[in-house]
């Protein structure tokens, strides 16, 4: 694999940051040594504190050497990585590379909804265009899916980076798209020469139109049970994003079928639970009649997880918090709420591809009370791993095929977090037999633990037959 080309100034600690720098900055040397996890399970913990003035550079193993003299080791003991090993593989390089790609992608999109939000609903401006298939496509789409596809490309090496993605190119490239492609170069360029603000590398110049088609046209893998692959949806919950609402940035990697790392960045998604009840545009108000302080965590936050490191961790956005630091990073665990009355679950917006009715019986049955927290997007898997909301349960209509880019991130997050995630039979969720996850038994369910689960996929069993599905 190639070298990861990342800028020299960029603080390096390891992106899966320890306890002690969740509840505060250690005050010594031996404050960074023998980290353990809650109940037991794997902690990554860095071999040192950082240096004064961090340089970034990449050594062998996985470590991202700061300064002259230091060294942060991703290290999560017990779950084979690093030097705890057990022969698995160890993705460090590939874990801060996405974490910061993602992060750019968001600036992106943040840019791009707040010219639609603005825009004059009558000028004609063509902001929201749609695909063979009437879902709606917009400049942050395309521009998102070029923009990871260049940068990962840059990090690892175009002939090593294989990118299955939700978008194409074939209505840029048409003769009509002319204008359209020219908003996607300048959103990707626009974005791009920031690449330094957090720890990435520009392009020596603008990137042409062609050069934007060729990034878009690299995310062309079909995926499949061997190899090396990353899956992105660039903007997962189109609707929300051009209604001002919840949308995610979703980032994996796959492995030999098995999902390694995820990534999920959610620019819309408040720091406080009870604001994913109002519509965005209510809190985009509010926020601007009591602005929050700099640096407050009052919006968005970037989800990640790796797997086998029994952890997920959150940071804020670079865009809104004004520097990428793993300092600021924080550990998310799933609920522990485990008694369906108290339990919030999560249902698709849109029952264009989910059935409500019969998500509504199923939580009748097992005794679910509080009202369907419905949120456009993979949001709903972070608010699973951070204790928002303890089920999230979708039913697709017949003929509906869920595709890998709309689960793959937030399904490996969960499970780090403390959740569970299977089908409706109470099996995991094959990722390896191409863009389809093919096999699924009736429907997808997430949980924040093992009793909610079975008690939902009893539930599925009981009621299956004498539903429409």
């Amino acid at each position: 694999m190639g070298g990861l080309r990342l800028s020299a100034w960029a603080a390096a600690p390891s992106p899966c940051p320890s306890s002690a720098t969740a509840r505060g900055f250690p005050r010594s040397p031996s404050d960074w040594r023998g980290l353990r996890g809650r109940r037991g399970r794997s902690r990554c913990a860095p071999s040192s504190p950082p240096s004064a003035s961090p340089a970034l550079s990449l050594g062998a193993a996985g470590r991202l050497r700061v300064g002259a003299d230091r060294e942060w080791l991703w290290d999560c003991r017990g779950g084979g990585l690093g030097g705890g090993g057990g022969g698995k593989k160890d993705y460090a390089k590939e874990m801060e590379a996405a974490v910061r790609v993602v992060q750019v992608a968001c600036t992106l999109c943040q840019r791009v909804q707040d010219s639609l939000l603005l825009a004059d609903p009558g000028s004609g401006s063509g902001g929201v265009h749609s695909k063979l298939d009437r879902s709606p496509v917009t400049v942050a789409d395309w521009g998102v899916q070029a923009t990871v596809s260049w940068l990962l490309s840059d990090c690892f090496g175009d002939e090593n980076v294989s990118i299955v993605a939700e978008e194409d190119d074939k209505t840029l490239s048409s003769s009509d798209g002319t204008a359209l492609l020219e908003s996607v170069v300048a959103a990707v360029n626009g974005c791009l020469v920031e690449a330094p603000k957090y720890g990435l590398r520009s392009p020596e110049k603008d990137l042409g139109p062609h050069d934007v088609l060729q990034a878009i046209r690299k995310c062309s893998s079909t995926g499949g049970p061997k190899g090396r692959f990353w899956v992105l949806d660039p903007v997962d919950g189109t609707l929300g994003f051009v209604r001002g609402d919840q949308y995610a940035i979703a980032l994996a990697l796959i492995e030999d079928g098995e999902v390694v790392l995820g990534v999920l960045g959610c620019p819309n998604y408040p720091m406080k639970k009870e604001w994913l009840n109002y519509h965005q545009r209510y809190y985009r108000l509010m926020s601007k009649v009591a602005p929050p302080t700099s640096g407050s965590w009052n919006k968005g936050c970037v989800m990640y997880a790796h797997k086998g490191c029994g952890q997920a961790w959150m940071q804020p956005l670079v865009h809104d918090f004004g520097m990428l630091s793993w300092h600021n990073s924080r550990e998310v665990q799933v609920s522990s709420v485990s008694d369906p009355v108290s339990a919030t679950f999560c249902e698709p917006v849109e029952k264009a591809n989910s059935s409500h009715s019969f998500t509504a019986g199923l939580a009748h049955s097992v005794g679910l009370r509080n009202q369907p927290l419905r949120v456009y997007s993979m949001v709903k898997y972070a608010a699973i791993a951070r204790g928002d909301a303890e089920i999230f349960m979708k039913f697709a209509r017949a003929g509906y095929k869920e595709k890998i880019w709309d689960h793959a991130a937030g399904v490996v997050i969960i499970q780090e977090a403390g959740g569970v995630v299977t089908d409706a039979g109470g099996c995991p969720l094959d990722f390896s037999r191409g863009v389809y996850l093919e096999g699924l038994d009736r429907g997808i369910i997430a949980c924040s633990g093992a009793l909610l689960h079975r008690r939902i996929l009893q539930a599925v069993d009981a009621s299956w037959n004498s539903s429409t599905l």
